[in-house]
């Protein structure tokens, strides 16, 4: 049986220049995620490394963080919160951006490895290889552009356009996992190649 998610962490860079990049959809999930969850919170300091917000979700507090200590040192502020609050691994949620996912589908995992995304392997070097993740797609990545210069940059138009969209999908799997648990919400979005838009 799938342990209650007590603590999401959704992965983004601070700063107002990486703002609506693709590295920082998990920010934008948090903020959507935020305005569903918990109307009218507003999100708080923790210790200089992340700001954090009490939510609900299933008639259940959830934390939800959002690391400040650039995407590479995330795993720090996951750590420290979740030691802090007594969370264990299993009880965390991980949101970042994929590039190995196109964009628009997203994946549920209960572990794994962090591909290519550091931010997701700070979290791992800390917390170990077991925490749930939900990817969200940004790929795929121009064969000419370099990994590091595609997940800085903006949107093109026609995916700003389907962001909005893709956000709406990607909350109700996280929602999902939140009130009903990992498993089925993997079952629910993890079919047909991913929840996909059309």
């Amino acid at each position: 049986m799938d342990e209650q998610i007590l603590l999401a962490v959704l992965l983004g860079n601070p700063g107002g220049e990486y703002e609506r990049t693709r590295h920082n959809i998990g920010f934008m999930l948090a903020d959507l995620a935020a305005g569903r969850l918990a109307p009218g919170g507003r999100w708080r300091d923790w210790k200089g490394k992340g700001l954090y917000l009490e939510a609900e979700a299933g008639g259940r507090k959830v934390f939800l963080l959002k690391p400040q200590t650039y995407m590479n040192l995330s795993g720090g502020a996951a750590l420290g919160f979740s030691a802090f609050y007594k969370i264990p691994p299993a009880r965390v949620l991980a949101c970042y951006d994929d590039l190995a996912l196109p964009f628009g589908r997203l994946r549920l995992r209960k572990g794994g490895s962090a591909g290519s995304h550091n931010g997701m392997a700070s979290v791992i070097s800390v917390l170990g290889a077991g925490v749930p993740r939900l990817r969200l797609g940004i790929g795929p990545r121009p064969a000419q552009i370099p990994g590091k210069n595609f997940v800085m940059s903006k949107f093109t138009k026609e995916e700003g356009e389907r962001l909005p969209g893709f956000l709406d999908t990607a909350f109700e799997a996280f929602n999902a996992v939140l009130v009903s648990g990992l498993e089925n919400a993997m079952n629910r979005y993890n079919h047909d190649g991913d929840k996909s838009l059309p």
